[in-house]
């Protein structure tokens, strides 16, 4: 199985997927090739392209790989219209108040947000972003220390137990405060 393939793409189609990727701001340059040859090409073998993940969240490889792209591209979109970037693989921005804060996505019906217990460490508030049609966000901020404590640790079959942190929507609103109203 490749990989990774490189390819030219004449001028029509480029221009083609670089009006898509306008439309869809929420979306990667990546993401959006993917699309569209998931949609034209004959499908491969399905154990494949529907594997399911081991945390039993119902996501198979293509969802998690959308789910990804769409949290990478939306939330650096996102951390530049709210602060400097700091690091643009963890979505690590400095606020225009000098603190350091993390931006992490959530859209439609996943409703939880995952923190890295190494990045908790050296920001002081993470900022939950949520959207339902992939371009406004309603945006809260909790604590770094909050979230350490509130928190809950990704399940024991998970590739990130004792790594990773999750918490809801609920519990963001519970523990944290609204941020600001953003759109990509």
């Amino acid at each position: 199985m490749v990989d990774a393939i490189t390819v030219r793409l004449d001028n029509v189609l480029a221009s083609r997927l670089g009006k898509y990727l306008v439309e869809n701001p929420s979306l990667s340059g990546a993401s959006v090739a993917v699309r569209a040859l998931d949609e034209y090409l004959p499908k491969a073998d399905n154990s494949l392209s529907k594997k399911p993940s081991n945390s039993g969240g119902g996501q198979d490889e293509v969802s998690g790989r959308e789910g990804y792209e769409f949290g990478v591209s939306a939330g650096r979109a996102l951390a530049s219209q709210i602060g400097e970037l700091i690091s643009p693989v963890a979505t690590e921005l400095c606020l225009p108040d000098g603190r350091r804060a993390t931006l992490r996505t959530a859209k439609g019906r996943n409703t939880q947000w995952g923190c890295l217990n190494t990045l908790l460490e050296r920001i002081d508030v993470v900022l939950c972003a949520f959207t339902s049609d992939g371009t406004n966000f309603d945006v809260w901020e909790v604590d770094a220390k909050v979230w350490a404590r509130e928190a809950r640790n990704a399940s024991p079959g998970h590739k990130l137990h004792n790594k990773l942190t999750l918490l809801g929507k609920s519990g963001v609103r519970r523990f944290g405060k609204p941020f600001g109203n953003y759109a990509i």
